[in-house]
């Protein structure tokens, strides 16, 4: 019989056993110790399914901190969603993602969020769970490597063929660059660790979007600066020594199909208090990118995004890759869920998602 219950001491042990069993991957103690239990904003949910004394499900709410209107509520960020191959389709992923939702209305979590994979996404969006689709954010490309474009051209299309790019507008945005003029009074500089300086700016422009997660210096040491993993580079813009803006990047390399890999370089984050800023951190990550030698830079962009127009202006272009962005309010107020549902409201970057 399989018993559905609240995560115990020792459960990591398993429920790394299942993870790696899954996704054929290599995700170690450290890790999960930096994702479930030294996020700053509380103990997360997680939910398990046991079967003789082994872990063959998981569900969980990572308690993350968002502004809606000026207001600071909970919402819990689901991810590593997992059930054995064995044990799918006989109710256990229903019931453990229940179980989370009681759970997660003692803790004061209002709303959950996350980015299913497409086989996930079918289950939350089934009448047993009715989560919502906010919708699918398109994933933004500017290809790199133009000052050698006949000896890239061979690694850039098989890219441009894995990220289901047309032919014509992958050639046609090759090469398109424009330049924009920036304050020459900022400097910019890397930024090694999140200070009060970060705190003084969250408050500046945590009311510029409706929906935020609070990127305040505690989230963002955790998130970037603490991550066990991934290595990230952060831009900060300075006027008369005051923080106006930050750019977070990170670049990893992408293997197409058994052929050459490809260097991908991700903007993670971008916060600024106008769009002169972040031209010019823009334009120190693309130092970096350029001397690292990058194939493609890729940023999220919903299609409200408030910076979506800036990134056409530099020479992002739409793919056709996308990430799924689902959300469930958990209060049953009409109000709440009327309002996340709406993906105007939503400021969503790669930072929110556990798989940058």
């Amino acid at each position: 019989m399989v018993d559905i219950r609240e995560y115990k001491s020792g459960d990591e042990k398993g429920i790394l056993n299942l993870f790696n069993e899954i996704y054929t991957a290599s995700r170690e103690e450290e890790y999960w110790k930096w994702q479930f239990m030294e996020n700053p904003w509380g103990e997360p949910i997680i939910v398990v399914a046991e079967e003789d004394s082994k872990i063959i499900g998981q569900c969980t709410l990572i308690p993350t901190k968002i502004i809606i209107n000026d207001k600071e509520i909970l919402a819990g960020h689901s991810v590593d969603t997992m059930i054995s191959k064995e044990y799918r389709g006989k109710g256990i992923y229903e019931k453990m993602v229940k179980k989370s939702y009681e759970l997660a209305d003692l803790k004061g979590i209002e709303v959950r969020v996350g980015f299913p994979t497409n086989e996930a996404l079918r289950g939350l969006l089934g009448d047993d769970i009715d989560a919502t689709l906010v919708g699918d954010i398109p994933l933004l490309l500017k290809p790199y490597k133009l000052d050698n474009f006949l000896s890239s051209i061979i690694k850039l299309k098989p890219l441009a063929k894995a990220l289901a790019l047309p032919s014509t507008l992958f050639i046609k945005f090759i090469y398109k660059e424009r330049t924009m003029k920036i304050n020459k009074s900022y400097i910019f500089k890397e930024v090694k660790e999140f200070n009060e300086d970060f705190d003084i700016l969250w408050d500046k422009i945590k009311t510029s979007s409706q929906i935020m997660t609070k990127r305040d210096s505690k989230f963002l040491n955790w998130r970037i600066k603490n991550h066990p993993k991934n290595h990230y580079k952060t831009f900060g813009a300075y006027l008369e020594d005051e923080l106006m803006g930050y750019m977070v990047v990170k670049i990893e390399e992408r293997s197409l199909r058994g052929k050459s890999n490809v260097k991908l370089g991700s903007i993670v984050d971008m916060i600024g208090i106008d769009e002169s800023i972040l031209t010019g951190l823009y334009l120190e990550a693309k130092k970096y990118f350029k001397v690292e030698k990058i194939d493609f830079v890729v940023s999220w962009a919903s299609e409200s995004m408030k910076y979506r127009q800036f990134l056409v202006k530099l020479g992002f272009f739409k793919s056709r890759s996308s990430i799924s962005f689902v959300v469930k309010d958990l209060t049953q107020k009409k109000e709440l869920e009327n309002y996340i549902i709406n993906e105007k409201n939503w400021y969503v970057m790669p930072i929110e998602s556990d798989i940058y």
